[in-house]
């Protein structure tokens, strides 16, 4: 009888053995694969962030384009592109100050800032806000 027992708990442990190791393997490839799937969450989202980034610096895009408020805006002299860029996304006329920044040094614009007030739009394109912040207008610049 005693060897049926012996038999018997043997079993037993051999089983739960099986299913330590299987519930544990089993953790291990969950847990590896909520990493991975998180990684390339981080990794879509990075992507994503970057392509709608470059986006707005080379595309003339409005914010709204279908909007029809108006903001007035005021420009010191020693205002910087970066500072005007924040006010313009704290008013609402565009979504990021660091694509103004960027677009306003690409197309050295920068320099060319008059100070004053303006009556700008969320539905105007960068190249119309820096035409009127900048005073740029196309007959004399072809002259």
């Amino acid at each position: 009888m005693s060897n049926t027992n012996t038999r018997k708990r043997k079993t037993k442990n051999d089983t739960s053995e099986i299913v330590r190791k299987s519930l544990k393997h089993s953790s291990g490839f969950l847990f590896s694969l909520l990493v991975n799937v998180i990684i390339v969450y981080a990794v879509v989202r990075i992507f994503s962030y970057s392509f709608n980034f470059a986006y707005n610096v080379f595309g003339d895009v409005a914010k709204d384009p279908g909007s029809t408020e108006h903001v007035v805006v005021e420009i010191s002299n020693d205002t910087t592109a970066l500072k005007i860029g924040e006010g313009l996304e704290d008013a609402g006329i565009i979504d990021d100050k660091y694509v103004f920044y960027i677009k306003m040094s690409i197309k050295k614009y920068s320099g060319k800032i008059v100070p004053g007030k303006y009556v700008l739009s969320p539905s105007m394109k960068f190249e119309d806000i820096a035409k009127i912040i900048c005073d740029l207008d196309e007959d004399k610049e072809e002259k």
